[in-house]
């Protein structure tokens, strides 16, 4: 199929306000400032991308082009300047993740590669694209990383590894969560299809691979449906916190259920359809990828990347 390239796409177009909500309730919570910077001083990240650039296989056009074309044409719709280094992994859940902030790194796992469709690999991708665009890369290393990170913290402070508080912590893995909100809306506008999305979501459920096909998408709407209307007492809300708390990434089915939700309310359609020349006056140019942006911008809507010293070198 055709799909539309998506010229200035900005990520508070499709960013989740709960995702927006929870980033605020992270940065104003106590020690945030402090951890991030500890992590970058004793080269967190750079651990990060010697584990996977040591330990999995690098895919490029040459080695393994019917991938690595995908994530291609995920930049080209929502119009990444630079393509991301792609690296598979063996696992054999339906998974993937992006590392670095300086050096990004998208790394699928096998079980994705086996399982999905290439379409379907595109909402995965473009879902990964959303995290670098929107800016959660580092954030989400340290979420993904926390045993890690308390270990170096505790080490590299002689014990004091009260730097990652409880109450940051509870913070950091609701932000997490809810950042996965954000990313579903980027895959599916880079997908540009629902029923990829779905089925996806389906298969990253856990569905045996002899029953793929079998789960309609009007099935998983229902069920969506039936959970989004069990009773909330404060006692559901606790299991429902304590359900997710134990989990890294918020249920498929409310993730599901928040997808049909934005699907339905005609945003996802409206991003699609709206008129991509977008007139505003540029405060300056973003440093990473020359696109010009407005005084209102804090990251840039293309590549993500943090404009705050580009501001002052971008004007007049």
């Amino acid at each position: 199929m055709t799909r539309k390239v998506l010229h200035n796409l900005f990520t508070t177009e499709y960013e989740h306000p709960f995702d927006r909500e929870s980033l605020d309730r992270l940065e104003n919570t106590r020690g945030l400032e402090l951890l991030t910077q500890k992590i970058l001083d004793y080269g967190f990240e750079k651990y990060l991308l010697i584990k996977h650039t040591g330990g999995n296989i690098r895919v490029t056009g040459k080695n393994i082009p019917e991938v690595h074309n995908i994530l291609k044409e995920a930049c080209r719709i929502v119009e990444m300047p630079q393509v991301p280094e792609l690296y598979i992994y063996r696992e054999d859940k339906i998974t993937a993740f992006t590392s670095g902030e300086k050096r990004q790194i998208i790394t699928l796992s096998t079980g994705a590669i086996e399982s999905l469709t290439d379409e379907e690999i595109l909402f995965l991708l473009g879902r990964e694209l959303g995290h670098i665009r929107s800016n959660h890369v580092l954030y989400r290393m340290i979420a993904e990383s926390l045993r890690v990170v308390t270990q170096l913290i505790s080490d590299v402070t002689l014990g004091l590894g009260n730097l990652l508080s409880m109450p940051l912590q509870m913070a950091l893995m609701h932000w997490y969560r809810m950042s996965e909100f954000t990313a579903d809306r980027a895959g599916l506008l880079t997908c540009q299809n629902p029923e990829h999305a779905f089925q996806t979501l389906i298969k990253t459920a856990g569905l045996p691979e002899k029953y793929h096909g079998r789960v309609t998408t009007e099935d998983l709407k229902i069920q969506a449906a039936d959970f989004d209307g069990i009773s909330e007492t404060t006692f559901d809300k606790l299991i429902r916190f304590a359900a997710g708390y134990e989990n890294p990434e918020p249920f498929t089915i409310i993730r599901a259920s928040q997808l049909f939700q934005w699907i339905d309310a005609g945003e996802y359609q409206r991003i699609l359809t709206r008129n991509t020349q977008i007139a505003f006056s540029p405060k300056g140019k973003c440093p990473a990828c020359d696109t010009p942006f407005t005084e209102d911008e804090v990251f840039c809507h293309r590549c993500g990347a943090r404009l705050r010293s580009g501001a002052q070198s971008g004007e007049n």
